[in-house]
């Protein structure tokens, strides 16, 4: 077994036994030196040139992608266009074999550090990403989804009116189809948490409480997001809601997968200790919820309660 092999596999072990943490991750990228990387940071003399405006807060975006040819260009744009200028902007590629990496050097002048390299799932290229960022505070936005034009400004001016905030959470627009023709508003109100998630991508988290409370579990493939939602919950860290659409999030992904997404969800419950007979009959609820969904999408009819919820608010 050679040495690059077992030590894969130790990151694996502490990754599914514990909660990492960022120093964790930085070492892991010191280490790791991944061939494939660029932007502003590696130009001779760059010294945080990112910080244009210091009297402001800096604001780290992270973007995971993988093979997303189609959707990270509107995603980058959306990023690159805000009308707040003190951002410093961070893609992590899993290693794509699409033309994912060709749009990225396009851009590459806008972005302030890209890497490209295998990973072990989407919360680890998320922590991965929370270590390389200098900024403030931290959005996360996925290939595909994308900000408004004014979403970092109005997060910086509820963060700088509210010096106890650590989490700020928009309104996220949900399409419901391909041409974006119908729509739902996932609201991100705080008291939702801890029965029901919030909407990630319109969610802003301060680095220090990524460096208080630890990073993403990655033993998770869909719910990690509301397990440290839940997490940050239960510790008493203090959340601001933002009554405002600062996200636009695409078709489902992987979390499409709503049996597996459910299933998770319930064990995030269970281990952030919610009670467990109400755990239980919420996720009983949710099978069969989205059993009643796919029968209803087989005979076609799913397209007509699409309708009667396009504009709404949940």
């Amino acid at each position: 077994m050679t040495h690059a092999h077992h030590q894969s596999n130790k990151d694996k072990l502490y990754l599914h036994m514990s909660i990492p943490k960022i120093e964790y991750y930085c070492t892991k990228l010191e280490r790791s030196q991944p061939y494939l990387k660029g932007g502003r940071r590696l130009l001779p003399n760059c010294n945080n040139e990112e910080k244009c405006h210091p009297e402001k807060p800096l604001v780290s975006i992270v973007t995971v992608v993988y093979n997303a040819e189609m959707y990270l260009e509107k995603t980058i744009q959306s990023v690159i266009n805000q009308t707040y200028e003190n951002i410093e902007y961070i893609i992590i590629d899993g290693g794509s074999q699409d033309l994912t990496l060709e749009i990225i050097k396009k851009y590459e002048e806008k972005i302030s550090y890209w890497i490209s390299e295998s990973d072990l799932g989407i919360y680890d290229a998320m922590n991965k990403g929370i270590a390389l960022c200098k900024g403030d505070i931290i959005g996360i936005m996925n290939a595909g989804d994308i900000y408004t034009t004014e979403a970092v400004s109005t997060v910086i001016n509820s963060y700088e009116n509210s010096p106890i905030s650590q989490i700020i959470v928009g309104n996220c627009k949900v399409t419901l189809d391909f041409e974006h023709s119908k729509w739902v508003v996932v609201s991100g109100k705080i008291d939702k948490l801890p029965y029901k998630t919030l909407p990630h991508p319109s969610v802003f988290v301060t680095l220090s409480v990524y460096k208080e409370q630890g990073l993403y579990n990655t033993s998770f493939r869909i719910a990690g997001d509301y397990d440290f939602l839940c997490r940050c919950f239960n510790k008493k860290v203090k959340f601001i809601h933002v009554d405002t659409v600062i996200a636009i999030a695409s078709q489902p992904g992987l979390s499409s997968n709503y049996y597996l997404n459910e299933a998770e969800c319930l064990r995030v419950r269970l281990q952030n200790h919610l009670p467990f007979y109400l755990s239980i009959f919420m996720s009983i609820f949710s099978f069969v919820t989205i059993t009643l969904h796919k029968i209803l999408a087989n005979l076609g009819l799913w397209a007509v309660v699409e309708s009667r919820r396009h504009g709404t608010i949940r």
